[in-house]
């Protein structure tokens, strides 16, 4: 999986031209403004057999060709024997370009989250949410089509606390370590 993804990246870093200009003349990179994308999110969390597929979306407020503030919200779903838990994590970050203003700039981005995770046992009274808080930081690529399009990869750990389970298996429950990492691809409007 990681040696697909980071072919990928060296394969678009390799095929992008190396400026990539408007009618005006003007490049395309990072700048003041705002974007709007939908995303796909693979997870995986420590104590999950295997990671799971999903979507989201996330807005970014580029405050300068440097920084910018993105916030950003997925739906997750992790099957734990006869358990299912369904997540929302409502991430905010902090992202700092390393080339600002070029067609493709590599990013480093850090920030917290609230991941409301509603855990549905095989009995309606194992049913319950939680409200958890967590860090998270970690790296990414963006891309400009244009002045209005880009793409963007990132890769990123969070820190979260266990939540506790419990199913035919585990009849007095478990603890599952749900820190881990996420890896997300979007595709960007810019206004």
């Amino acid at each position: 999986m990681k040696k697909s993804w980071l072919f990928a990246l060296l394969l678009l870093a390799g095929a992008w031209p190396a400026s990539a200009a408007t009618d005006d003349g003007v490049v395309v990179g990072s700048r003041p403004g705002l974007s709007i994308g939908g995303r796909g999110m693979y997870s995986k969390p420590k104590d999950v057999d295997k990671g799971s597929w999903s979507g989201g979306a996330q807005v970014r407020f580029h405050m300068t060709s440097a920084f910018a503030l993105e916030g950003s919200a997925d739906l997750r779903q992790d099957k734990i024997g006869t358990t299912t838990v369904d997540l929302i994590p409502v991430q905010a970050s902090l992202l700092a370009y390393l080339f600002p203003g070029q067609p493709i700039s590599p990013y480093l981005l850090g920030g917290a989250g609230w991941y409301y995770t509603h855990i549905k046992a095989g009995s309606p009274f194992d049913d319950r949410t939680d409200h958890r808080f967590g860090p998270h930081a970690g790296a990414g690529l963006q891309a400009w089509f244009n002045k209005h399009w880009s793409i963007d990869g990132s890769w990123r750990y969070v820190w979260l606390s266990a939540y506790r389970t419990r199913d035919a298996a585990h009849p007095f429950g478990r603890d599952i370590d749900d820190s881990g990492y996420m890896v997300t691809g979007a595709l960007n409007f810019h206004f």
